[in-house]
């Protein structure tokens, strides 16, 4: 073993390869891209079936490679008794790895490190197995390649693959020069093995023959026959001498070869007789031979294994394996069932071979004889590979297991379980921590053992599972007892111990996602007697099974309570999760609604009505002793994950309560998350698996990340935590493996920072434009022709009608003409028409009443029905003269939903739009519009199915009869002969215009014979909503079934493709007003989200109206559209109190708003002018003292924003006294810890922690507001933005804290630690500006310009750094009058230089930076007085931000070195400041 441990320093301790440039470091310290500071691979993807060269090995640094699926997966393998390591894993994309295989030499200098492989896409490529980078390829095969080896032609190392279509391509990879040599008549090379002592030639497989072949030039040197079958494998003997027995090793002759096809076929096995005596008869007539070898052997799939002699040109035994050495009933022949593979391997002289059932056996050799032994039974299935690495043979079987055998020791070293597919779901077992359950993509569970004594032990079950195993859940009290559901929908369990399985009655049609142990869900009503019972989620239903029954009908939880009953089951449901005590079960639906029910009575508990997209996953915090219980986290389609402290709701047992705010949302992931872990060591740590391709660890308490894995290259479903270890987890992604990681070995903190690391490594390669194929070109312009259409009106899938021609004939004439174009015309306005729309619909189900619906039905007097018509008729009109004011005034009063740019939509387009959407009877209106339109535009085909709908076909013929326009279609129409043969005629033609893709037209012949709901029926199952819709209102307007069914065809594709306003409208019309608020809720826009607010209204959900106005003035307030939040308030009752956090935004905005003006003007920060308002303070106070400020760029102000936001309070009726009751509101409705994800949230934020602080009710709130606020702009870790807080907050500086409010004495801490940032930003600003190129010109220029006395005098301007009257005051260190001590300095001199200068800064800053060497230093003084002061905040900036440091001291002393550097400063002025930081330092450590 020493001697092998220095051998692997010798060749890995070397620092580059001639050919292929440095290695990064050596192999078994080297940065495996597979890891990024990540885990271990636990399983890896399984090794290919089929193939011989799919496994290659390397004995010298004990290397294992494996061609698995779509990567390359390395292994080092020692020789003790431990489970291999994965040490490399090269992915390969889309394309499929067939054949590897290593150098054979790892001490070659050029090609040692690297690793040929053969893909699906018959790309023959050479890797550097270190970096996984390819290092050459070539594609000269043009079909499928079977065979990989390594060679030599004149001194240079090749790649010879051989394969379909007789050609052998030998590839010189160093220069890219290949040689391809071709086979006539021999179709397919199956294998290739060149000769270990003449690398020049090699053995090529073609069928039943083996050839040996000169890589040089490709001639044939010698064929060799004696295979009855196709030949799988070929493989050399590598020990010297003879393979035969010792005393058997010189009878080496043609006739003792014969002997055994002239006998009986005989296969001997260890028991067999002593075979001395039956060979005495051949032996006794050998010829000998001088010449032996080169040997090798050859198996075929009939089972048969030739051992050749080359020099004599013939082999010298052959043996056939057996089925199985055990079990089976031994047979002289046994017949042969498709391809039977058999794998060889050489040791120490001795022929290893598997069998078909999964054996590994040695062989004994001698001419004409042979003699096996069984060394395992470690495979169930049929053995592909076997490789030798040192002593252990390693094979690798259909069971998707590599099996390590030490030969001489004959022990069984490690089981390697793999994986075929992508694995489903993983789960520990609660009552053994060290068995883990892996379901996966083909048809098993694996049941992983990490306490036996072999490592990872596992077990496989796939005896009567049928389909991928999709789910799994351990049973709470029964130990080994695994729920299962799969792709099928199969549900069952197995038990562990024995293995067996137990399935379910088949309920589910498709897939089952979720399956749980529970306890009965309403016993009562169910008549449940046992205490445990297996429930499955799949085709939107949830079902209970009893496990003492598995053969009874299960109980459908929907159906246990009425659809019309309040605590009604939502019908899209997607996830649900029993809470740790069981009393509780929480739904998730696709809508992103949470309801939570108590499990007893299935009575509705509470409804979570935070998140707008569908639900991936529910999980309740586990049960621990702390008192971190009753927390339910929340996974959905959106990038956040959501934290509900359910607590309060639960223990109060209220019924029916609403819950608009989540206690806390973690943001973070770049992509959907669907899967979600809470540690069981540790409260409140959560991990979470996303789409981003990676998993997230999180610390729900505070909210923060704690640290990110990114060692999956695709998208990760699932994570775990390990129940033993609290620093190990394991997850698994779209990839063939499942990782196992440490957090503490992660230094990534979120995705973001992961990305950044791995940004190298995942290479997005960009499509070429110029190689798109045509299907990609004609799918983009099938697409762009959509979305244009749609935008002109043209009907779409979304819309409910599909863009297809009417005909042949009429495809060829042009493109498909809609039906409807007056109202595409009306309705192709922006999102706010709709809404408009949507809100008149409101209005008139209103005021129609409960008795004067649309789908009331109808009955009418045959005799007075002409009568009646006409009434109805002069009725309409009258009403339509008086419902055109009524629309008016409604867009009037909620004109605030027009988007800018648009103009208020006439009254008759309302009315227009409404009349599909509306009663039946305005319909005829619509389409008689639609006639005009179509025949204006000479479009008779059309204007002749409307009329056709309509029930006017008669009028219609006529008249085209005048005007000679008839067509095929009315011709056909009017019945010639007989009614029956019409309708026949109709139905049969009907059903041909179907077929070839005419379905409006078939659907109007079936309507020509009465055939209405079938036309439906048909429209519907084409996506022909809108049409749909037209005909079962002119035909059939009083059933009110089938409106139901076709509005919610139309309603559900809506949702599907997106069109949430298109669903509402839709459900609303036919009285689902909930769900179309439902709909409504799930677009983000502020619009939207009032709209869905006045509709819950509407429904009288009062709870959902105010989480949905609430969310609509969010979202106003985060796009700054404070007109919509003025209107909206006007209409949402209740909210009050949002004027004022809406005034305390607006005076921020301004704020913001501002600087950037001044930014442009040039002038300085906030309010007005430094100069004016100096002055106005100057003459208030009579000229004794001027103004003080506490740094250079801020003014003083006038009005402190604070107090702006008092007297706007005071304004709109907001008084003191109502402060305590503000306070407990905007508590309530904005409890929810938010981080920041952009500048517009960030200030959101921060006016909601400003509103609470100035509404505090004592200093212990008002100070955790207000760090609250600081915490915000910490988080966002920009300094500019940090910047204008502190600056607002405080605008005449840190002397004056008074505009802080009445607390600002008392509380401290928090005041410290403001005044502290405050400094600290402008420390930052001062920092980055010196760090630039501007800084050095700019305080050279002014040195020059202005210090330099006008004599002329160098010498002296240069020794004068500052003036006795600053060099005073700096020694006195008065740290409020720095405004004063800067106007001392020379900065008034009005110069040309000097005014040029100050124009070029000023512009586009807010931020007005020292202009002299002078005033920097006079700020450094500054800064320094007050870091001594406020320093001992310090400690608690680690707790608010993880993004910035906040060293002042740190950028102090680099301005320090900056001002050095200049040279403009004195050289004791420059030691007196570093001397003055050293010393504040000093005591700030002491502190």
């Amino acid at each position: 073993m020493e001697e092998d441990t220095d051998f692997q320093y010798r060749f890995w301790d070397r620092n580059e390869f001639l050919s292929f440039g440095p290695l990064i470091c050596p192999f078994p310290q080297h940065d495996y891209d597979i890891e990024h500071e990540a885990g271990e691979i636990l399983l890896p993807p399984s090794p290919n079936w089929f193939l011989s060269n799919a496994v290659d090995s390397r004995s010298e640094d004990g290397l294992l490679v494996t061609a698995s699926f779509k990567s390359i997966v390395v292994y080092k393998v020692t020789q003790e008794k431990a489970l291999p390591k994965v040490i490399k894993l090269i992915p390969l994309g889309n394309e499929k790895v067939l054949l590897v295989k290593l150098h054979p030499n790892a001490l070659e200098t050029k090609y040692g490190h690297t690793l040929a492989v053969v893909s699906d896409t018959y790309t023959v490529t050479l890797f550097n197995m270190h970096s996984g980078e390819v290092i050459s390829q070539h594609k000269e095969h043009e079909k499928p390649v079977n065979g990989i080896a390594w060679g030599n032609v004149g001194g240079e190392e090749v790649i010879v693959t051989v394969g379909s279509g007789g050609r052998m391509v030998v590839w010189q990879a160093r220069d890219s020069v290949t040689r391809v040599h071709s086979f006539p008549y021999m179709n397919e090379l199956s294998s290739v093995e060149v000769n270990p002592k003449d690398p020049s030639q090699a053995l090529v497989a073609v069928l039943k023959t083996v050839l040996l072949v000169s890589l040089k030039d490709g001639k044939i040197l010698t064929q060799l026959k004696g295979h009855e079958y196709e030949i799988y494998c070929v493989k050399w003997y590598l020990g010297n001498g003879s393979p035969l027995e010792p005393d058997l090793s010189g009878n080496n002759s043609r006739a003792e070869a014969l002997c055994d096809s002239r006998t009986k076929e005989k296969v001997s096995s260890e028991d067999s007789p002593d075979r001395g005596s039956k060979s005495k008869n051949w032996r006794e007539n050998t010829v000998s031979s001088s010449e032996t070898g080169p040997f090798f052997a050859s198996s075929d799939y009939g089972r048969n294994i030739l051992l050749w002699d080359v020099s004599a040109k013939r082999y010298i035994v052959k043996a056939n394996v057996p089925h199985s050495t055990s079990g089976f009933k031994k047979q002289s022949k046994d017949k042969v069932h498709g391809k039977q593979h058999i794998s060889l391997g050489w040791y120490d002289g001795n022929l290893y071979s598997s069998t078909i059932r999964g054996e590994l056996l040695s062989w004994s050799l001698w001419p004409g004889g042979a003699k096996f032994k069984s060394l395992h039974h470690l495979h169930n299935r049929a053995i592909y590979n076997l490789v030798l690495v040192g002593d252990i043979a390693v094979t690798s079987g259909q069971d998707r297991f590599l099996q390590g055998f030490h030969l001489k020791k004959s022990s069984h070293m490690f089981q390697i379980p793999t994986l075929g597919a992508s694995a489903t779901t993983l789960s520990f077992c609660p009552q053994d921590v060290n068995r883990l359950a892996i379901g996966s993509l083909d048809n098993n569970i694996r049941l992983l053992n990490f306490g036996s004594p072999i490592p990872l032990q596992t077990q496989t079950i796939f005896h009567n599972i049928n389909g991928k195993v999709l789910s799994f859940s351990w049973h709470p009290v029964h130990e080994g007892r695994l729920l299962f559901g799969t792709a099928t929908g199969q549900v069952g369990w197995t038990d562990v111990a024995s293995g067996r399985v137990t399935t379910f009655a088949y309920h589910h049609q498709k897939s089952v996602y979720k399956v749980e142990w529970g306890l009965p869900v309403c016993p009562e009503k169910t008549g449940s007697s046992e205490d445990w019972y297996a429930y499955s989620f799949g085709d939107r239903e949830i079902v209970m099974r009893s496990s003492s029954d598995p053969m009874a009908d299960p109980v459908c939880l929907q159906k246990l309570v009425a659809e019309s009953e309040v605590n009604a089951l939502p019908k899209d449901v997607t996830e649900f999760s029993f809470s740790p005590d069981y009393k509780y079960l929480a739904l998730g639906s696709q809508d992103g609604q949470v309801r939570v029910y108590r499990r007893a009575d299935l009575s509705l508990v509470v409804t979570l009505a935070v998140v707008r997209k569908t639900i991936q996953h529910l999980l309740w915090h586990p049960p621990m002793q702390s008192h971190y219980s009753d927390v339910l986290a929340v996974a959905s389609s959106e990038k956040e994950i959501y934290i509900f402290d359910m607590e309060k709701y639960l223990q109060d047992d209220k019924i029916g309560s609403i819950v608009t705010q989540a206690t806390r949302d973690l943001q973070g992931h770049e992509s959907r998350v669907v899967w979600l872990a809470w540690s069981p060591h540790e409260d409140g740590i959560l991990a979470s698996a996303s789409y981003d391709h990676t998993v997230q660890l999180w610390d729900t308490k505070t909210g923060e990340p704690k640290v990110n894995y990114g060692g999956h290259l695709n998208r990760v479903f699932r994570v775990e935590f390990s129940p033993s270890d609290p620093d190990l987890m394991y997850s698994f992604a779209d990839e063939n493996s499942v990782h196992v990681w440490r957090p503490s070995e992660q230094t990534a903190k979120t995705p973001a920072e992961r990305s950044a690391i791995l940004k190298d490594v995942r290479n997005k390669k960009p499509k070429d434009k110029d190689t798109e194929t045509a299907e990609e070109t004609q799918s983009k312009a099938v697409e762009l022709s959509l979305s244009t259409e749609k935008k002109n009106g043209g009907s779409s899938v979304t819309g409910g009608t599909k863009s297809t021609s009417i005909s042949a004939a009429a495809s060829k004439k042009g493109h498909f003409k809609s039906f409807f174009p007056k109202f595409h015309t009306v309705c192709s306005k922006k999102k706010s028409f709709h809404h408009l729309l949507l809100l008149n619909l409101l209005y008139q189900t209103k005021t129609a009443g409960p008795g004067n619906g649309h789908l009331e039905e109808q009955v009418e007097d045959v005799e007075d029905l002409e009568e009646e018509l006409e009434e109805e008729k002069n009725s309409e009109e009258e009403v339509k003269e008086g419902s055109l004011p009524g629309i008016r005034s409604l867009c009037e009063k909620y004109s605030c939903l027009l988007e800018k740019d648009t103009e208020m939509p006439e009254p008759d387009d309302i009315e227009y739009a409404l009349s599909l959407y509306g009663n039946p009877n305005q319909i005829d209106g619509l389409l008689a519009a639609e006639i005009d339109a179509h025949e204006k535009k000479e479009n008779t085909t059309q204007a002749g199915l409307i009329h056709c709908w309509q029930g006017s076909l008669a009028d219609h013929i006529r008249q085209a009869a005048k005007q000679r326009k008839l067509s095929e279609f009315l011709v056909a129409s009017a019945p010639q002969v007989s009614m029956k043969l019409w309708q026949f005629a109709c139905e049969s033609y009907a059903e041909q215009l179907i077929n070839e893709g005419d379905i409006i037209t078939g659907a109007s012949y079936l309507i020509n014979i009465l055939k209405v709901e079938e036309a439906i029926n048909i429209l519907l199952k084409h996506h022909y909503y809108r049409e749909a819709l037209a005909i079962a209102k002119s035909r059939l307007g009083c059933n009110e079934e089938v409106m139901n069914k076709v509005v919610t065809a139309w309603a559900a594709s809506a949702i599907y493709e997106g069109s949430f306003d298109v669903a509402a409208l839709l459900q609303l019309s036919i009285g689902q007003v909930e769900s179309a608020a439902r709909a409504m809720a799930r677009k983000s826009d502020a619009g939207s989200l009032f709209v869905a607010a006045q509709l819950y209204a509407g429904a009288e959900k009062d709870d959902l109206a105010k989480a949905m106005g609430l969310l609509a003035l969010k979202e106003a307030s985060l796009k700054h559209e404070h007109g919509k939040i003025e209107s909206f308030l006007q209409h949402l009752p209740g909210f009050d109190w949002y004027k004022a956090v809406s005034c305390c935004h607006n005076v921020y905005l301004q704020i913001l708003q501002q600087v950037s003006s001044e930014m442009e003007k040039g002038e300085r920060y906030l309010i007005g002018d430094t100069t004016e308002n100096r002055e106005g303070n100057t003459n208030a106070n009579g000229g004794e003292k001027e103004a003080e400020s506490a740094a250079v760029s801020v003014p003083l102000v006038l009005r402190p924003p604070l107090e702006r936001i008092r007297e706007d309070w005071s304004n709109i009726g907001i008084i003191q006294e109502q402060y305590g009751d503000l306070y407990e509101t905007v508590t309530l409705n904005f409890s929810m810890q938010q981080t920041p994800t952009n500048v517009k949230q960030l200030w959101y934020l921060v006016t909601v922690a400003t509103c609470k602080m100035l509404t505090s009710p004592n200093k212990e709130a008002w100070e955790q507001h207000l760090k609250t606020a600081l915490g915000y702009a910490l988080s966002w870790g920009k300094v500019d933005q940090l910047f204008h807080l502190t600056h607002a907050l405080l605008p005449r500086g840190t002397s004056d804290l008074t505009t802080l409010g009445n607390y600002y004495l008392e509380a401290e801490e928090a005041v410290s630690l403001l005044c502290y940032i405050y400094n600290y930003s402008e420390i930052s600003l001062l920092h980055s500006f010196l760090e630039s190129d501007e800084a050095s010109s700019v305080l050279k220029i002014q040195n020059s310009s202005i210090d330099q006395p006008k004599d002329g005098s160098e010498k002296e301007a240069n020794n004068v750094p500052i003036t006795d009257d600053v060099s005073e005051s700096l020694e006195n260190r008065n740290v409020d009058t720095l405004e004063t001590q800067l106007e001392t300095l020379s900065l008034t001199k009005d110069t040309d230089g000097l005014r040029k200068t100050l124009e070029i800064n000023a512009k586009n800053r807010f931020y007005v930076p020292p202009q002299s060497c002078k005033e920097l230093t006079v700020r450094v003084h500054h800064y320094l007085d007050h870091l001594e002061k406020n320093y001992k905040t310090l400690h608690d900036l680690d707790r608010f931000s993880t993004n910035m440091s906040c060293d002042s001291e740190k950028f102090l002393g680099e301005i320090i070195l900056k001002l050095k550097e200049i040279g403009k400063v004195e050289v004791g002025d420059i030691e007196a400041l570093s001397q003055r930081l050293s010393e504040v330092a000093r005591d700030n450590s002491s502190k």
